[in-house]
């Protein structure tokens, strides 16, 4: 039963990130012109490198580089920690986050909503962080967490295994602030990724909030 749920689930949220309502007229900030379907630069069709508010992580805290994809049904890459030990929400785009608390004591670390991956790969799709998320490292320990983030790029592909991501900047459009706020303090379930994945879509192919996103993700 389980199985065939998460099934249910990956085909929902495949045809979530491809929920896509056609192109805007918009540049791709990488130079192009045309029919876009993009936010802005980085997001639904652009393939130039995001652009928002620089994100640094705390002193004393590193992160490893590259960040990698890897399964959350086989976490070997990932310190054999599974999805609930997991942070964040979102099926496309799974990622070890790897740090280093090179101090004495424990750091902890916020990241904000619309914290963006990029993907070294521009056939492969970028992830967006959709909530806020808290994380506790341990001093003097190679600390291993999955953070599970949305598609922000409906044309591509998702990160499957070992794909290479760099941490981005943080997105803060008006209605993706929206979309942080209706989410903030939400205890979300797995299914709960389906209505914010075709938010995050609409979002990032430019298209803005609909009336049904809002009232979906309010219900939450």
């Amino acid at each position: 039963m389980a199985k065939r749920m998460g099934v249910v689930l990956a085909v929902a949220l495949l045809a979530a990130c491809d929920d896509s309502g056609g192109g805007t007229d918009k540049p791709d900030g990488g130079g192009g012109g045309g029919k876009e379907a993009s936010a802005g630069p980085g997001l639904g069709s652009s393939t130039a490198q995001p652009q928002g508010a620089s994100f640094t992580l705390p002193a004393g805290l590193t992160l490893e580089s590259p960040i990698k994809s890897f399964s959350p049904e086989n976490p070997v890459d990932c310190d054999d920690k599974f999805r609930d030990e997991g942070k964040g929400s979102g099926e496309d785009v799974t990622l070890c986050l790897i740090f280093n608390n090179t101090t004495g004591g424990p750091i902890t670390l916020t990241l904000p909503p619309g914290l963006i991956f990029v993907s070294k790969d521009g056939d492969i799709q970028n992830g967006l962080l959709a909530q806020r998320v808290t994380i506790e490292v341990p001093a003097g320990e190679r600390y291993f967490v999955p953070l599970f983030t949305y598609c922000a790029n409906q044309p591509r592909s998702t990160s499957g295994v070992g794909q290479d991501y760099a941490l981005g900047p943080v997105i803060e459009y008006p209605g993706f602030k929206e979309m942080y706020s209706l989410l903030e303090g939400k205890t979300l379930e797995r299914p709960d990724i389906v209505p914010i994945q075709r938010a995050v879509t609409h979002l990032t192919n430019g298209e803005g909030l609909s009336d049904a996103d809002r009232a979906a993700l309010k219900a939450l």
